[in-house]
């Protein structure tokens, strides 16, 4: 029996009215993110951490055994939680093809178009997963949610998951048959490989929830993957509201991950960020909370193929958080970084490297890291060896030419105690001048000093910010410091060995403004 993947959208239809992504299976199973539930399942504070009290109302009842990863059944009519559970209304939405009656397979006409039907959905299970839940926890350690006394149990539905039917009476009446089917699910995940940066991945999703969007295509790459066995991939498009419970596919079109996540607030600013969970995991705890017997299943998170990674420094100076890049120029190693991110001349930043944590003295910096060229230089140790230094480019940007924006942003703090793994977005360069390079690959906080790379791994650019509008903030549209317009300043530094020659690294009125992104001087008119 093959799996049949088809995408859906499911709709809360109580007030407040919500809808988001869903995958269905076989026409049987629904499964999407826990994170509708939010506006329903919300503990009256005090949160009272005996669940067993009587007087602790429902939704306490659920979050806490979500914590604890056990399952909640909706079926149990008996118990408080599903009560609660069974007053919401689900309705999911999919696509029929409209035939004629009297059209036969064989003159069936692939431009027939698909017509969306409603159907009322019976929550069967809820189910948190472990792994996916400690991952998750320890990579939002320095993020936020809009409401902070919600925070912990927003969190809990984050990585919980829903398992709806359409055809109750068929799990209620035949349960041998549904354990069948979700084994043989678990058999299907057998041949799935692991997940690695810079894979291919292709989502099906419905933005904001409107059904004009219904099965939108959105193709991307995984840019991190999280956790030692890749419970956890972050991917390079950045998803709007609504497609968290989108089924993510790899370049083979197997179902590998939903996403759970497309948005954070973090010092009260919209972080946009795209993160799923991997399907095998979620299904694994779920058939073990359910009691059935499962061969486990190991995906163990390998190398990607950006043979750069080892370039790339995390640099912490007194709490702010960068990126920096080894670089060689005319023999003469050293990284480089972002102005903004250390502090002074002759300080003492902590790095970490492919091979462990190291301190670096702060050489120089751009006083006036708020202007064009907001750039700095560090030391490096006398043993990181030459092939860990990239080169500058030589050859000014095109056009849409692919670029590789890597760093560490976000869960840096998770890299640095836990393990080396940086993040890698692609983009192409949308717009050049001298003064700066703009791509559309992501870059986010943590990232800034970090290096945008060509094809051949020659550093091209130092990723410095994302564009701002009117207190909004794109992040995937960004400035970089063009590396071809202050080579040559580097090199004779490099030659020479003298500091002060990076005093000249000071954008002229024209680079500013170009910087700055104020309008040319004159506009001639007709």
């Amino acid at each position: 029996m093959l799996l049949k993947i088809r995408h859906a959208l499911l709709e809360v239809a109580n007030h407040p009215n919500a809808k988001q992504s869903a995958v269905i299976i076989n026409n049987e199973l629904i499964i999407t993110s826990g994170c509708i539930l939010q506006p329903y399942i919300r503990p009256i504070l005090p949160f009272i951490s005996d669940h067993s009290n009587e007087n602790v109302c429902a939704s306490t009842k659920i979050i806490h055994k979500l914590q604890q990863c056990r399952l909640v059944n909706a079926q149990d009519v008996d118990s408080d939680e599903a009560q609660h559970l069974n007053s919401i209304n689900y309705q999911v939405t999919f696509d029929h093809r409209k035939l004629p009656p009297a059209v036969t397979d064989s003159k069936r006409d692939s431009n027939v178009p698909h017509i969306l039907t409603r159907y009322r959905a019976k929550l069967l299970y809820i189910f948190s997963s472990q792994e996916i839940s400690r991952n998750l926890h320890k990579m939002l350690n320095s993020m936020s949610f809009n409401e902070s006394q919600t925070k912990d149990h927003n969190e809990v539905l984050l990585t919980s998951f829903l398992v709806l039917t359409m055809r109750p009476t068929n799990v209620a009446k035949t349960p041998e048959k549904f354990e069948r089917f979700l084994e043989h699910i678990a058999h299907y995940l057998r041949y799935i490989h692991p997940i690695r940066p810079l894979d291919d991945v292709l989502t099906m999703c419905t933005p904001f929830g409107l059904e004009n969007f219904y099965k939108t295509i959105s193709i991307g790459k995984v840019s991190n993957v999280i956790g030692k066995n890749g419970s956890l991939f972050v991917l390079s498009n950045n998803l709007p509201l609504g497609c968290e419970g989108s089924a993510v596919f790899n370049n083979k079109l197997r179902l590998i991950g939903l996403i759970i996540s497309t948005a954070f607030q973090r010092n009260n600013e919209n972080l946009q960020m795209t993160i799923a969970a991997n399907f095998a995991f979620l299904l694994r705890d779920f058939m073990n909370q359910l009691g059935i017997k499962i061969t486990t299943i190991t995906i163990p998170r390998e190398p990607s193929n950006f043979a750069w990674e080892r370039s790339l420094v995390v640099i912490d100076a007194n709490g702010n958080q960068g990126t920096g890049t080894f670089v060689k120029v005319q023999n003469k190693k050293f990284i480089i970084t972002c102005s903004h991110v250390v502090f002074q001349i002759n300080s003492t930043v902590y790095c970490r490297g492919v091979d462990g944590e190291f301190e670096s003295d702060v050489l120089w910096r751009n006083p006036n890291y708020d202007t064009a060229f907001d750039v700095a230089l560090l030391s490096t140790p006398a043993h990181i060896p030459s092939r860990y230094c990239v080169r500058l480019a030589q050859t000014k940007p095109c056009l849409g030419q692919s670029v590789y924006n890597a760093g560490f942003p976000y869960f840096v703090n998770f890299n640095l105690k836990y393990d080396f793994n940086p993040s890698i977005f692609q983009g192409r360069i949308i717009k050049y001048t001298p003064a700066a390079i703009m791509s559309d690959g992501c870059v986010q906080a943590g990232q800034s000093g970090g290096p945008m790379f060509d094809e051949h791994g020659n550093i091209m650019g130092i990723c410095v910010s994302n564009i701002k509008m009117d207190n909004v903030v794109y992040p995937n549209i960004n400035n970089a410091i063009p590396i071809i317009t202050i080579r040559s300043i580097l090199e004779d530094y490099a030659k020479t060995n003298d500091i002060h020659i990076l005093n000249n690294l000071v954008a002229n009125p024209d680079i500013q403004r170009v910087w700055s992104l104020k309008p040319p001087p004159v506009i001639s008119k007709l």
